[in-house]
């Protein structure tokens, strides 16, 4: 993967998720998803990033957040893992995926007229490997697609 990877450790608790940083309970898959795109939030507000929009909705599936950062307009696909055991989670978003988040990307590019006011566009990853009673390690990758 051609992309720059920013690496950031959550070690402030509290700076994160409304201070509950450390998952201390077995969450549902659903449920650790969301807790997952909320943190992903928070780290991307952290890091300069204005968030335009969250859970996009189109008739193929959703955009996890719409951000930007100067004059780009970022895609981002956010996972959360409680391990990487099996695969890291980056690895979850394959062909298919990025062809989807690609098609919803164009369509919300367009009917919010993005290309008219300058904007270029850009898909970036967020992964969460967050193990309960821990920590979450939370990876950002720019520029993870085409």
């Amino acid at each position: 993967m051609n992309s720059v990877m920013f690496f950031f450790r959550c070690l402030v608790g509290r700076f994160f998720y409304k201070g509950h940083a450390e998952r201390n309970k077995r969450l549902s898959k659903d449920q650790l998803g969301e807790a997952g795109e909320k943190l992903a939030v928070q780290f991307l507000k952290a890091n300069g990033y204005k968030i335009i929009a969250t859970n996009v909705r189109f008739s193929v599936g959703e955009i996890d957040i719409v951000a930007q950062f100067q004059k780009t307009v970022i895609f981002i696909e956010v996972k959360t893992r409680q391990s990487a055991q099996y695969c890291h989670p980056v690895e979850v978003v394959d062909k298919k995926k990025r062809q989807k988040i690609k098609q919803m990307a164009m369509q919300y590019y367009r009917d919010k007229k993005c290309a008219a006011k300058g904007f270029a566009m850009r898909f970036d990853i967020v992964t969460l490997i967050w193990p309960e009673g821990e920590q979450p390690k939370i990876e950002h990758f720019v520029d993870a697609f085409r």
